[in-house]
């Protein structure tokens, strides 16, 4: 969220994770340009206007951090001294990169996520303006927009994982398993050494490495992506596929710019020859729109009455408000006063605790990670894993659970930074650790060519396997106890 630095986050507004995405954007513009063809012209030479403002806005970072971090023992003399060469750093900086990159030495030294600079240039090409007023809205150009396909690294080079129907990705003919070797001219092997190299040995550098092929895809809306995509027989083409708005719903929160919540419901049926009841799937993008999310959760609920298990599926979920993991435990819980870990600040501590709904679902429960599986649902993910509640399968998540905000800072570029610690249930920080499945699956471009779902796949066979999913999960009681109804393991 951003705000001038006149504006205080609201007491809603702070006890939320961060959104990763926009450290996302603004980290890939500041590291990878430079690195990568294509970031324009040289920069020109800072006024002294500009560097004066470069060096009040050192400052900010400085005092800022130091009066709001969570853990004070990390932001005593080490980090006074490395201001004083930030400072020292951009006094000498001749543009705006120099500057930046002095100031991003400074915050980088904290070693934490969702402390991050945010140029201005890439902050209002993710449409995000100064104010409602100077933020285009859905259908005016807004820089979000994509073609209708996801990207992840799958081994080792860009693949595309999904395709949405009705796309112009669709309607060109791409399928899961194609390869994208270039994206609007630019290697896709360059970048994903580029950011590999740059986030190596960090617990980010899966979700960076995402992320960055993610955000490559996007831009305005209308305008034409080119692609170049080697297809499942080996066959190279050009490809130009046409921007539009993201499918789902609009959703609007603070100063944030316009998301959209896309959720997907369905049953999957026994195949031949296996037995047990139909499995509830439930997929949702964001941790955002209270009331729809809710309202597809409970439909998820009471209509599996005759459910062998449930699976949520959280990948590519990159959070938004962390009180609604409380709400959509509630519906897998049959014991009060369940607690998926606590929000820590300097001045209180925040219990993200969980009571029943009135009739959950407490029959076997699988939840589907990726490294771009961030913040709230990490909070959920972790919190159940550790209550015992269900089984984790995918990959692991980046331990991205800070909750954070974004100021402006005096030179026009934006700074987020963390203002609370999160620890899980079992008094581990998920900060730098993340969500560690219990199954781990890695995705294969031959499965995707395939049509098939590794991941979702191996939770329907545990599932299938439970004891718990032969019969339908009896109506809960007091004395119930969830943990031995989903047979999860840690």
């Amino acid at each position: 969220m951003h705000r001038s630095l006149a504006q205080h986050p609201t007491a809603s507004a702070r006890v939320r994770p961060g959104r990763s995405l926009l450290r996302v954007l603004g980290a890939c513009s500041i590291a990878l340009c430079g690195v990568l063809s294509g970031c324009g012209s040289s920069p020109a030479r800072l006024t002294d206007e500009q560097v004066q403002r470069n060096l009040e806005s050192v400052d900010f970072v400085h005092a800022r951090i130091k009066e709001r971090h969570f853990d004070p023992a990390k932001v005593g003399p080490a980090w006074d001294q490395a201001h004083a060469e930030a400072r020292q750093a951009v006094a000498q900086s001749r543009t705006m990169p120099e500057a930046r990159a002095a100031m991003s030495t400074l915050i980088a030294s904290l070693q934490q996520s969702h402390f991050g600079l945010i140029a201005a240039e890439a902050y209002a090409e993710a449409g995000l303006g100064n104010s409602d007023a100077s933020r285009p809205e859905s259908g005016s150009g807004e820089s979000g927009a994509n073609a209708g396909i996801d990207l992840r690294v799958v081994e080792g080079e860009a693949t595309v994982t999904r395709v949405t129907p009705g796309s112009s990705a669709e309607q060109a003919g791409l399928r899961p398993g194609d390869l994208v070797r270039r994206i609007d001219g630019r290697s896709t092997a360059n970048l994903i050494d580029a950011v590999g190299k740059i986030y190596e040995g960090k617990p980010d550098q899966a979700m960076m490495l995402n992320a960055s092929l993610v955000s490559s895809l996007q831009g305005a809306e209308g305008s034409t992506l080119r692609l170049s995509v080697v297809d499942s027989s080996g066959r190279e083409r050009d490809v130009s596929l046409r921007r539009t708005t993201p499918s789902g719903t609009p959703v609007k929160f603070g100063h944030l710019p316009t998301m959209f919540l896309s959720i997907d419901e369905k049953r999957l049926t026994p195949a031949a020859g296996e037995t047990g009841g139909p499995i509830g799937y439930l997929r949702f993008d964001l941790w955002f729109d209270p009331v729809r999310v809710n309202q597809a959760v409970t439909r998820l609920v009471e209509g599996c009455a005759d459910c062998s298990g449930v699976v949520i599926d959280l990948r590519g979920n990159i959070g938004g408000l962390g009180a609604m993991a409380m709400g959509v435990g509630g519906w897998f819980i049959d014991r009060p006063n369940q607690r998926l870990g606590e929000l820590i600040t300097r001045e209180n501590t925040l219990r993200f605790v969980v009571n029943p709904r009135p009739r959950p679902f407490t029959g076997p429960l699988a939840i589907l990670i990726d490294p771009l599986s961030v913040s709230t649902s990490e909070i959920f993910a972790g919190g159940m894993q550790d209550l015992g509640r269900a089984r984790i399968f995918g990959q692991p998540t980046p331990g991205a659970a800070l909750p954070s905000t974004v100021e402006v800072l005096p030179n026009g570029d934006r700074l987020q930074y963390a203002f609370a610690n999160y620890v899980s249930f079992r008094g581990e920080a998920l900060e730098g650790s993340g969500v560690q499945p219990d199954e781990r699956v890695e995705p294969t471009r031959r499965a995707l060519q395939d049509g098939r779902d590794e991941v979702l796949d191996a939770a329907v066979r545990w599932i299938r396997s439970n004891p718990a999913a032969s019969t339908p999960p009896a109506s809960p009681t007091a004395s119930t106890s969830n943990a031995g109804a989903s047979g999860s393991q840690r």
